[in-house]
């Protein structure tokens, strides 16, 4: 790393270093305020837990914002002292002089993926079970999730009941199609740890439903032959000490992430869309979900580097002061989550193919720094 390396990263890191910062804050107190009508009487520490697992999603989406208002506030310095004109003078171009924050953006492009693979979904979670089980008020958790039917893999979940003192569901009906075969069990109480569902005074049938409809018996002797065809298999529980435990494919966290709703960010990470693309069962519009979540990752992961090649000929042409090198930050900002968000709107209502929608944005930035980029790309 050379003196002028040196030099440019002291310019650009304390704003950018500063974006992180700012923008983290505004986007977290704004999702608080928010809700602000929910939270009185909240212990603050309770506050203050849901508040920082917002962090690692919104350090994932505001890289490129900080991005690009480092390099505004520190190249448009450069531009406007002409010591940009001096070092091109001397055979620097403007894009070697970059060469460290190109590296720098590439690798943060790579952690922003890793975050949004192996941290942002576990914090998401987490942001809507603290939500649920300690911010709100009126019940906690599982409780959010009374009277409804609850898709749990190949299980349909309900209950009609939470008991917040012993943390237990009551009224419980878990069933299981495999075929024309059903599974149902019936239980007054249950406990969710984990992925263990225990009931207890449960009732477990299995019934073979090809067997009807019941042909015309014509003795009682026929009946009790055909109804263990059809009745395949019951456990009562008799023993109030006796418990069922079936494992279910999603854990109670889950459960709330998924189902007790209120806006939250999705839970799932990249690989996860993508494995649900080779899926051949999916519907046309799951599937253009599936590759929508899938694609905006990528490019909101990898828009660090895009952002980069906008603010270099934007800093050096346009940027005259600092006011308008705030501006011209905030400006581009609104601009590129505008397109974004369009963007996956249409290609969400299949308006644009999922590619070209969750990309546009990032293309479009492109188009704009090459159209910009005399003198710095070309």
């Amino acid at each position: 790393m050379t003196r002028i390396d040196r030099y440019l990263l002291r310019e650009v890191l304390p704003p950018f270093l500063f974006g992180i910062f700012l923008y983290i804050a505004l986007v977290a107190f704004s999702n608080l305020l928010a809700r602000a009508q929910w939270v009185g009487g909240v212990p603050v520490t309770s506050l203050l837990q849901w508040i920082g697992l917002q962090i690692p999603f919104i350090f994932t989406q505001t890289l490129p914002l900080a991005t690009l208002l480092g390099v505004l506030i520190g190249y448009s310095r450069l531009s406007r002292e002409n010591e940009l004109l001096v070092m091109q003078a001397g055979g620097i171009s403007v894009l070697r002089t970059a060469r460290w924050l190109l590296l720098g953006a590439a690798a943060l492009a790579l952690f922003s993926l890793y975050l949004s693979e192996r941290v942002v979904p576990w914090a998401n979670q987490q942001t809507a079970v603290v939500w649920w089980d300690q911010v709100a008020r009126g019940t906690r958790g599982l409780g959010w999730l009374t009277g409804r039917d609850l898709k749990v893999g190949d299980y349909l979940l309900f209950f009609d009941g939470y008991d917040n003192a012993r943390q237990e569901i009551v009224n419980v009906r878990l069933q299981q199609w495999k075929g024309q075969s059903l599974s149902v069990v019936f239980a007054n109480r249950g406990r969710l740890e984990g992925y263990r569902l225990e009931l207890e005074d449960f009732r477990l049938y299995t019934l073979d439903l090809a067997k009807l409809p019941l042909p015309d018996f014509q003795s009682l002797e026929e009946v009790e032959k055909y109804l263990p065809q059809l009745v395949r298999a019951q456990n009562v529980s008799r023993d109030p000490q006796a418990s069922l435990v079936i494992t279910l494919p999603q854990n109670r966290d889950q459960l709330v992430a998924n189902f007790a709703g209120g806006g939250f960010e999705s839970p799932y990470p990249p690989s996860y869309w993508w494995h649900r693309l080779q899926n051949p069962t999916l519907t046309p519009a799951e599937a253009r979900e599936a590759q929508v979540n899938l694609h905006s990752a990528l490019a909101v992961s990898l828009a660090n580097l895009v952002i980069l090649f906008l603010a270099l000929p934007v800093a050096a042409r346009r940027a005259s002061s600092p006011a308008v090198a705030l501006g011209l930050a905030l400006g581009l900002t609104i601009a590129y989550y505008a397109v974004l968000s369009l963007g996956k709107l249409m290609a969400l209502s299949g308006l644009l193919p999922a590619e070209l929608g969750v990309w546009g944005a990032n293309l479009l930035a492109l188009a704009v720094a090459f159209w910009l980029g005399k003198g710095v790309y070309r």
